[in-house]
């Protein structure tokens, strides 16, 4: 007798969920966590003949599966995770949406929406295998861990009574420190994040940003234009062409990565430490932001840009020179639409 294990969704859709759901006369829920948090079994006890039927079927469907016998030990011990993306090349939004929610099976207004939470997770409690397979089919940078192993950076609302925030201290042995207005505490732990979660809910003062999946900025402090090593790793790491690097010394400080996955930031910043650059890491807890533009050179492509996501009513006027968003807007959003206003020679900020 055989067993026919999913290894992972591969290239499948959702929609072989349906098919197989139909098929089998099961929930199509159920086929979703068996394709999201494989491996796992699908037929058990099956004779060969079945078995191979079975697996040749499910891979016209795009499923990574396999037929094992039944002295075969078999191990569908996972690990769950989350995943979060974040982007290289901004101007890939519009195709990423499209591939995540291709992948997700859900509207590409769902998986915006998303997007546009900081951090950016897509999925959550499923399979590594689910995590290395959506990896293999967007354009983005894919990250993922067990929340439960995670560290958590918590904000606090300022509006917290004095007395409120020395018993959360108390509680996590740690303190907060007054950023803007949040009070910030880092490397939390799960259990003490589901604490203070559990116990502030109610009241919307408490964000959780687990590390793992967490975007931060990368700043250059120092280097030495004589020291190959410093030019090989600027060259080579960061993208800088040499002929330059006596201008960028010049203007330090500098930013070398915005909106970077803070463990790549964490290994980027490692190597460059080994080497005697001198570099650090700036977070940025403010999620919204405001776009500024101050020189607009081409009214009618900018306000065709701008239209994406405001309402006619809040852009620029035809005659306009300068323009200025009346509410904040996510993150990413700013970062999108920055990159568009960038190339067709605008002067514009995010602030």
């Amino acid at each position: 007798m055989n067993t026919v294990i999913i290894n992972s969704i591969g290239t499948a859709t959702p929609g072989a969920s349906k098919i197989l759901s139909d098929a089998l006369k099961v929930p199509q829920d159920y086929i979703l966590k068996l394709l999201y948090n494989a491996p796992s079994i699908l037929f058990q006890k099956v004779d060969e003949n079945t078995a191979l039927k079975a697996e040749d079927t499910l891979r016209k469907l795009g499923l990574d599966v396999s037929v094992h016998d039944e002295e075969e030990t078999i191990n569908l011990t996972t690990e769950l995770v989350d995943v979060s993306i974040s982007f290289e090349d901004v101007l890939t939004l519009p195709k990423v949406t499209e591939q995540l929610a291709t992948f997700l099976g859900c509207k590409r207004t769902e998986v915006l929406n998303l997007l546009l939470n900081e951090p950016s997770i897509v999925l959550g409690n499923v399979s590594e295998a689910t995590a290395l397979a959506l990896k293999k089919r967007i354009e983005a940078y894919v990250h993922y861990s067990n929340p439960q192993k995670d560290l958590y950076t918590i904000l606090i609302d300022s509006n917290i009574k004095n007395l409120e925030l020395k018993a959360v201290e108390k509680q996590l042995k740690t303190k907060f420190e007054k950023l803007g207005d949040s009070y910030v505490a880092e490397d939390v732990s799960y259990t003490n994040s589901q604490w203070l979660w559990r116990k502030y809910q109610t009241k919307n003062i408490v964000k959780l940003i687990s590390q793992t999946h967490q975007l931060v900025k990368v700043n250059l402090l120092n280097f030495s234009v004589e020291n190959k090593k410093h030019i090989s790793y600027l060259v080579e790491n960061v993208g800088m062409p040499e002929s330059i690097l006596k201008n960028i010394q010049e203007a330090l400080p500098i930013n070398l990565f915005e909106n970077i996955n803070r463990k790549r930031a964490e290994i980027l910043i490692q190597k460059a430490e080994e080497i005697g650059i001198e570099v650090e890491i700036e977070k940025d807890f403010n999620f919204k932001k405001h776009l500024h533009i101050t020189h607009i050179n081409n009214s009618e492509s900018v306000r065709k840009i701008l239209a994406q996501f405001f309402s006619k009513e809040d852009l620029p006027t035809k005659n306009a020179n300068e323009w200025k968003s009346k509410n904040a807007i996510p993150s990413l959003i700013a970062r999108y639409l920055f990159e568009q206003l960038d190339r067709i020679g605008c002067n514009s900020e995010i602030i």
